[in-house]
């Protein structure tokens, strides 16, 4: 077999449970060994001399089947029992393909299922019984476990096949039906070789018959649903040098795998390519009219390579996704973790960006998708996506969906027109921008304008530096969070975004003419700035949360703020805007239902 086996740094003894479950493990390790040598001599010797191999695997299973009765695995998101399953019915299929001669589908079965639900298995339970919940245990994991765990260990991936296809599956048949068919229509199995994937993970719909149907040699069947653990088997198996992600309700459409392919391979940093689909946020969908009636179509029209239409992510939702897997390699794949199934996406575009990669969102390709068709009841009814944040929380110390994870329509919208004036090397400061969103995406406008920028960004928060490192030139961090505007570095510059409201910096004069004095002429600076005047800022002054010091704020009356502005020399444009939960009658005259300013200063030319 050419897929290694994948080792773990075993703990040592403490108690009689940690005992117990190292020996499991232990014997989990055995199996794997044993399996890999059953795969060897079905190979070398027949299937005849396979047989001992197999009855050992036998034998030695039901060790573990006490386990499932655990008391702790009960109460934990553990797929120990379901797999203690899966893996008896796999070996009872291997058991049949032997006794009918039947040496490829037993060797298949063995290699791109056996092998990898026995792996898949022993790590599970070593990550949820000797290392969760410990958070000391948890960073040694992830710092010298989890990457080397999750690796695709295939020697000679990328001879066979250019890039391996895979598309897990629960239920809704009808919708599998028509993502499989839009794929063969789609895709060029000559021009790119090749291999498809497919999982069912537990359905009940007529989802195996209809896989069994179809001829394909690596259909991953399991028979209890394994919720996070899918992604890591199907990683595990692929023979490609890209690995294709996509979803079971997508409609592929002309050229998706041409532009994914063309855009991933244009750059060495890129760690993974998505089109543009509906129903996905992120702002990854499209404004034009598309409907699963005419998306085909319309793409047809549409689907033409084109850089210009290609935009850098801090992160990427993989509706359908192509990943290059020696960069996957280096920071692995899905964590079992987030074992609801949410956000084990923006865990991996998180690692991916903190290693450097770029994550890039192909607007030149567009792709149908119906929407969370698996996923909405759990999200409704257990609350999963709640549930998958608060763990992103738990692990990064940071909200996936906190500061400036995606960009802002409203301010790129408003800096659009600047793009044709500036000269055609741009510099940017990112002051304080989060996880980048917005200063990629202003990076990408100028980029359509033929404008080459270069970015340097400071910040008063050590937790987002690391995130920023495949967005910019330089990141300087700002020893003191009431000093900001010292530590702006000695360049001038065209664009100078605050990420910050305004009102959040006790030194914003200060911080203010220090921008200035840095701005190029004809450069602009912009930001926003809370109303003290705000419905919204009354009722939290009422209610006491301005005393909470994360919410504390300096009030600035727009109109001081217009003149220090022009006193600086600059000119300025502010734009109001709306609050939400407005009270029925505003009074008239009064600003109250404007919630906060959108500041554009810009410098003018000599």
């Amino acid at each position: 077999m050419e897929n290694e086996s994948k080792t773990t740094t075993l703990l040592p003894l403490k108690d009689a449970n940690t005992g117990k479950y190292l020996k499991a493990i232990q014997l989990q390790e055995l199996l794997i060994t044993i399996s890999s040598t059953l795969l060897l001599t079905m190979r070398t010797q027949g299937l005849q001399h396979s047989r001992k191999h197999l009855n050992l695997i036998a034998a030695a299973l039901p060790a573990l089947q006490p386990l499932c009765d655990d008391e702790t695995v009960k109460t934990l998101p553990i797929s120990y029992p379901a797999m203690y399953r899966n893996i008896s019915w796999t070996l009872d299929k291997i058991t049949d393909f032997i006794q009918t001669g039947q040496q490829e589908k037993a060797e298949d079965l063995t290699e791109f299922q056996l092998i990898p639900f026995l792996q898949e298995w022993k790590e599970d339970t070593y990550f949820w019984l000797l290392i969760y919940p410990d958070r000391e245990k948890m960073k040694k994991y992830y710092e010298s476990d989890f990457i080397d765990n999750h690796k695709n260990t295939y020697q000679n991936r990328g001879e066979k096949f250019l890039v391996s296809i895979f598309i897990p599956v629960y239920n809704k048949l009808e919708y599998t039906k028509k993502c499989l068919e839009s794929l063969y229509r789609h895709t060029d199995f000559e021009k790119y070789p090749c291999e498809l994937i497919l999982l069912n993970d537990g359905s009940s719909d007529g989802t195996e018959e209809y896989f069994s149907s179809l001829g394909v040699r690596k259909v991953i069947t399991l028979k209890e649903n394994v919720k996070a653990m899918i992604f890591t088997l199907m990683y595990q198996v692929c023979e490609g040098k890209y690995a294709a992600f996509i979803n079971n309700d997508t409609i592929l459409t002309e050229h998706w795998l041409d532009n994914l392919l063309t855009c991933i391979q244009s750059d060495p940093q890129i760690i993974s390519a998505v089109p543009s689909t509906p129903n996905t946020s992120n702002r990854q969908s499209m404004s034009e009219v598309f409907t699963p009636e005419n998306a085909e179509k319309t793409a047809e029209q549409h689907n033409r390579s084109d850089p210009g239409l290609w935009e850098e992510r801090c992160r990427l939702m993989p509706v359908i996704a192509l990943y290059d897997i020696d960069k996957v390699n280096t920071i692995g794949f899905a964590d079992r973790y987030f074992y609801t199934l949410e956000f084990w996406d923006d865990d991996f575009s998180l690692r991916a960006r903190r290693a450097g990669y770029k994550q890039i969102l192909c607007r030149d390709t567009w792709c149908w998708h119906f929407g969370s068709v698996s996923g909405r009841e759990d999200q409704i009814k257990h609350r999963t996506l709640q549930a998958g944040r608060a763990l992103f929380i738990r692990k990064h110390g940071v909200d996936a969906w906190g500061n400036n994870f995606c960009y802002d329509p409203y301010l790129m919208d408003r800096l659009e027109p600047t793009f044709s004036s500036p000269p055609s090397e741009i510099s940017i400061l990112g002051i304080d921008p989060g996880f980048g969103a917005d200063i990629l995406q202003l990076r990408t406008g100028l980029k359509k304008h033929g404008k080459t920028a270069s970015v340097f960004l400071l910040s008063r928060d050590p937790a987002f530096k690391s995130d920023l490192s495949s967005c910019c030139s330089q990141t300087a961090l700002s020893p003191s969070p009431l000093e900001l505007h010292r530590h702006i570095p000695e360049e001038n510059y065209h664009y100078i975004s605050i990420g910050q409201e305004l009102s959040t910096y006790p030194d914003f004069a200060e911080l203010l003419a220090e921008c200035a004095g840095h701005l190029e002429k004809g450069g602009y600076l912009f930001f926003y700035v809370s109303n003290p005047y705000s419905f919204r800022l009354k009722n939290e002054m009422l209610e006491e949360r301005m005393l909470n010091g994360r919410r504390s704020m300096t009030l600035i009356p727009i109109t001081e703020l217009a003149s220090m502005l022009t006193q600086l020399g600059l000119q300025t444009q502010i734009r109001g805007i709306f609050g939400t939960n407005l009270p029925a009658e505003l009074k008239i005259n009064m600003s109250e239902h404007l919630d906060r300013y959108f500041v554009l200063c810009s410098k003018a030319k000599p």
